[in-house]
C-alpha cells in the first residue's frame, strides 16, 4: 500500500481587493439589502403600510450602501488590502487556518463589543467570522477546481458559490495545482458536483414563508397579540431554510404562541357577547374579514409547519448545512 504524501504547508497574504473577494464582499452587502428590504418590507405590507415602502428601500440601500463602503474602508485601513492564511494540503483535503492577528483581534472585540452594547448582530458578525478562522475541505466532499494561474490561486466551488480561495505563492502554485488535480481525480471529487444549482428551491420557499407570514402579521394586529411572535415565525423560518434546520422548533414556538393567544382573544369575544354588560375592546361578532384573515393564517402556518417539520426530519438541509456537508464529505 502507498504511503500517504506529506501535507504540504504554507503561509501566505489573501488579497481583498482581488475580483473574487471583492465580488464576495459585493454579494454579501446585496444579500444583506435583500434580506432587509424583504423583512421590513413583509411587515410594513401586512400592516397595509404600503406608502413607506418606498422611503424603507432608500433607507436599506443607504444603510447597506454605507455598510459596502465601510467594509472597504476596513480592508484597507486595517487589514492593509491582505488578509494572512496558513493552507495545509494533504491527502484527506485542504485545511485554511488564520494566522493574522488583526483578523483574530477583530473577531474577538467585535463579541467583546457586542455582549457589552448588547447588540446581537455584533455578536453574531463576530462569532461567524470567529467559527470561520478555520476552515477545511475534504476530498470525499463535492466541489470542483477553478485555477487562475495569473494570480496563483485556486477556487474551489460546489454547485453555486466559492467554498475556498486557496492562494498559492508564485514557487508552490505547480505543486498545489497539481496535488489537488490528482487528489480530486482520485477521489472523484469533481464528479459529485450537483449539475443544478439549489438556489431555485431556496428562493422559491423563501418567497413562500415571506407570504404565509403576511396573515400571521394580520392575525397579530387583528387579535391583539405582540408582534414579536409573527417577526420571530419569519426571521426564523428563513433561518430555518438558509442556515440551520434546529430553528424550526422556534417556528413551532411562535406559531403556538399565535394558535393560543388568538384562542384566549376569541374566547374573550365570546364572553362578551354572552355578557353584553362586560366592555372589552376588541371586535364584539366576528365578521367576514376576521374569518378570511383566520383563514389565510391558517393556511400560512400549515405551511411553515410543514416546512419545519420536513427540515427536523431530514426532508431537506439548511443551505449552509448542505454547502458543510458538501465541503467536508459528510
Amino acid at each position: 500500500m502507498k504511503n500517504p504524501t506529506a501535507p504540504l504547508i504554507w503561509e501566505t497574504d489573501l488579497p481583498l481587493f482581488s475580483p473574487e473577494m471583492l465580488k464576495q464582499w459585493s454579494y454579501a452587502m446585496l444579500a444583506t439589502a435583500l434580506v432587509m428590504g424583504l423583512l421590513l418590507g413583509t411587515i410594513f405590507a401586512a400592516q397595509g403600510e404600503w406608502d413607506a415602502l418606498p422611503k424603507l428601500g432608500l433607507m436599506v440601500g443607504v444603510l447597506t450602501g454605507a455598510l459596502w463602503v465601510l467594509g472597504l474602508l476596513i480592508m484597507a485601513v486595517f487589514f492593509r488590502g491582505r488578509y494572512h492564511v496558513r493552507y495545509t494540503l494533504s491527502d484527506k483535503g485542504i485545511l485554511q487556518e488564520t494566522v493574522d492577528a488583526v483578523a483574530r483581534k477583530a473577531n474577538r472585540a467585535a463579541i467583546i463589543l457586542g455582549v457589552l452594547a448588547r447588540k446581537p448582530g455584533l455578536v453574531g458578525a463576530g462569532l461567524i467570522a470567529r467559527s470561520r478562522e478555520s476552515e477545511a475541505v475534504n476530498w470525499k466532499g463535492a466541489f470542483a477546481a477553478v485555477e487562475k494561474p495569473a494570480r496563483h490561486l485556486i477556487v474551489l466551488r460546489n454547485s453555486w458559490r466559492a467554498v475556498m480561495f486557496v492562494q498559492c505563492t508564485p514557487e508552490n502554485f505547480d505543486e498545489v495545482q497539481q496535488r489537488v488535480n490528482q487528489a480530486m481525480r482520485r477521489n472523484q471529487t469533481r464528479e459529485r458536483v450537483a449539475t443544478n444549482s439549489p438556489l431555485p428551491f431556496y428562493l422559491r420557499h423563501t418567497a413562500l414563508i415571506l407570504l404565509a407570514s403576511v396573515p400571521l402579521f394580520m392575525l397579530a394586529e387583528e387579535y391583539h397579540l405582540h408582534l414579536l411572535a409573527p417577526i420571530l415565525v419569519l426571521c426564523f423560518a428563513l433561518t430555518t431554510l438558509w442556515l440551520i434546520n434546529v430553528f424550526a422548533y422556534v417556528v413551532y414556538a411562535g406559531l403556538l404562541y399565535l394558535v393560543v393567544g388568538t384562542l384566549m382573544d376569541l374566547s374573550r369575544v365570546r364572553q362578551s357577547a354572552f355578557f353584553p354588560g362586560e366592555s372589552y375592546s376588541g371586535f364584539s361578532v366576528m365578521g367576514g374579514e376576521e374569518n378570511g384573515i383566520l383563514l389565510l393564517a391558517l393556511v400560512g402556518s400549515g405551511y411553515l409547519i410543514w416546512l419545519s417539520w420536513r427540515a427536523l426530519h431530514g426532508g431537506f438541509l439548511a443551505l449552509l448545512v448542505k454547502d458543510h456537508e458538501e465541503m467536508d464529505g459528510g
